[in-house]
């Protein structure tokens, strides 16, 4: 009798018990034995529809293991956006979007256009691993027919993960605004991440990318001009920029067009640098002048170059501007990204009605029907007030207006007047009133010892209406916490390049047109002449309003015309380096995030490879 195959089936079975046995008991599995632990085991299926409850089984297991941190650059985003990830999948039945078994779709290229141009938008590529993905690619597809399902839905969760990114990285940003200035709580606009999960599937069953993406972008003409720009300093980068001018060598430098001045030897430089910014346009004969002669033409385009970058435009070559001059293309080129960021920051819409205040380019726009009406300069507030940045909605405006003087203003510039005694409260029209158990009661500024005083908390100073008033004959009200507005001002001063010079409102150059405008709305009633009138008539009137002004008040260091000419503005509030400082800490935790996540995408590519 020949017992060797019972006992040759007898080993075979008890060495497969025990496989199992070892195998089942080292791991937790799911009710179709995948372990749970490790996505990565690879097992091959024929190309067809994936049964629904297993792929959510593996879509929730990518999206919750330790790895799914590699799906989102972003840590402040990446909880929205893992969300977004399961619904995107859910509402495509967990099937797989963006690839099939042997071959990239049509719409996956069409992604991988528009995350390859990232750079367009003034974003950084390399947040959306391009290259992991295309070696990937070309690693799991084109097996015959049959492919990993574990890696080819962890590439597809990825891909979904870098369209999610980019998208709301158009839409919301890289930063959050109240990241920049938050020690002041300057910023008070909310960082909002963006519901693209049924547009970004419609484009996926659709090829319609390119209707998604410019939905995404802001829906402003100033940032499609923003994008215009880049392009424009792009090129002017590629092609090597602009001559360098070492400042530290000029400490003390004028050039005019007077017979003393009219000569230097940076005038070929200066010729250099504004005609590539495009302030000067030069003949061949022109391109190659050496002449240290500072002539008419060249100080129209220093003119020019003055205007775009908020100086005076006096055409004298001093300090500042040879500052300006000295500042490189491929910083100018960083000054425009930034801006196009904070354009991300608005609302989806500025309002039928709305009016801009744009901080460090002092001035304020009015725009009715999106159609630009009315425009004037303004003052902001110093570096040590700077003025917030914010969006509320205008309601009434006040006509021979009383100044109540805030608190801090009483008790730092106020007080110390107080305690030198003399006439300056008389002679500028100031009440005082004191808060007492009793009550509130006007007093003489003469019948209190301010040097016991270190707080004027218990005191109220308002400067009564008239010619001398800090708000001058008319305030525009949008009540907010920060309690600042826009007003009239005896003040002088804006002819003056730099009008950082208020307490944090907004001093406005002509108040009673703007008034003039907004109270067009009540024609019967509100007169230029009654305007007018009771501006000047000393009795305070609130005037309420039926339109809504929105008001924006923005930071933008960067802009451009309506000839298309590219304006820049000081960093007035230092807003633009924080950003920039921020900026660059994200990019470094990027790049340990590519490491990272390429060396996971390296084990998708090596096993498979292997497998091949």
């Amino acid at each position: 009798m020949n017992y060797f195959p019972f006992y040759k089936r007898f080993f075979l079975l008890t060495f497969l018990l025990a496989f199992l046995f070892l195998t089942f008991s080292s791991c937790k599995r799911d009710k179709f034995g995948h372990t749970t632990e490790e996505i990565d085991i690879a097992y091959l299926i024929p190309e067809a529809e994936i049964d629904t409850e297993e792929a959510e089984i593996w879509i929730k297991q990518l999206i919750d293991a330790k790895q799914s941190e590699l799906y989102f650059p972003d840590s402040f985003a990446r909880s929205f956006l893992k969300e977004q990830l399961y619904l995107f999948y859910q509402k495509n039945n967990f099937q797989p979007v963006w690839y099939s078994a042997t071959t990239v779709l049509p719409h996956t290229q069409s992604l991988m256009g528009y995350l390859k141009s990232a750079g367009s938008e003034g974003l950084n590529e390399d947040a959306y691993a391009l290259a992991d993905i295309d070696e990937t690619q070309t690693a799991l597809l084109g097996t015959d027919g049959d492919y990993d399902l574990p890696k080819l839905m962890k590439l597809d969760v990825f891909t979904t993960a870098m369209a999610l990114t980019y998208l709301n990285h158009i839409k919301a940003g890289r930063v959050k605004p109240d990241e920049v200035g938050d020690e002041l709580n300057i910023w008070l606009e909310d960082y909002h991440p963006a519901d693209f999960v049924d547009v970004l599937y419609s484009a996926t069953q659709n090829n319609t990318f390119d209707d998604i993406i410019k939905k995404a972008e802001p829906q402003y003409e100033l940032y499609a001009k923003l994008k215009e720009a880049r392009e424009e300093y792009k090129k002017i980068v590629r092609e090597g920029g602009w001559e360098k001018i070492n400042i530290e060598n000029y400490k003390k430098i004028k050039i005019d067009s007077t017979e003393e001045f009219n000569r230097h030897e940076l005038v070929p430089t200066i010729r250099n640098i504004l005609s590539k910014t495009g302030d000067l346009q030069l003949t061949e004969n022109d391109a190659s002048d050496t002449s240290q002669v500072y002539d008419k033409k060249l100080q129209e385009a220093v003119k020019n170059f003055q205007e775009r970058h908020t100086l005076e435009r006096d055409g004298v070559v001093g300090n500042n501007l040879l500052k300006e001059l000295a500042t490189s293309a491929e910083t100018r080129l960083e000054q425009i990204e930034l801006n196009m960021e904070r354009m991300r920051w608005l609302r989806d819409s500025l309002g039928d009605s709305y009016i801009i205040v744009n901080v460090p380019s002092y001035w304020m726009r009015l725009y009715d029907y999106g159609k630009r009406n009315f425009e004037t300069k303004v003052m902001v507030g110093r570096s040590f007030h700077a003025t917030p940045l914010f969006v509320d909605t205008m309601k009434y405006v006040v006509m021979s207006p009383k100044w109540h003087v805030p608190v801090s203003i009483a008790t730092n510039e106020m007080l110390p007047k107080l305690r030198r005694g003399g006439s300056y409260f008389s002679r500028n029209n100031f009440s005082i009133y004191q808060r007492t158990s009793s009550g509130v009661r006007e007093i003489s500024p003469s019948s209190v010892n301010w040097s016991n005083v270190s707080n004027m908390g218990n005191y109220s100073i308002v400067q009564n209406s008239g010619a001398g008033n800090a708000l001058g004959r008319v305030k525009f009200i949008f009540p907010n916490a920060n309690n600042v507005y826009m007003h009239d001002t005896p003040s002088t001063q804006f002819d003056k390049a730099d009008r950082a010079l208020s307490h944090g409102c907004i001093r406005l150059h002509e108040p009673e047109a703007l008034a003039n405008y907004i109270l067009k709305e009540k024609p019967e009633t509100w007169t230029p002449e009654k305007i007018h009138e009771t501006m000047y008539g000393g009795t305070t009137t609130n005037v309420y309003l039926d339109r809504q002004w929105v008001v924006h008040i923005v930071y933008w260091t960067t802009w451009v015309d309506d000839n298309g000419k590219v304006h820049f503005s000081k960093d007035v509030y230092g807003y633009d380096q924080a950003q920039k400082d921020i900026l660059a800490k994200r990019d470094k935790n990027l790049e340990e995030w590519m490491q990272k996540r390429s060396k996971e995408f390296s084990v998708l590519k090596k096993n498979e490879l292997a497998m091949k």
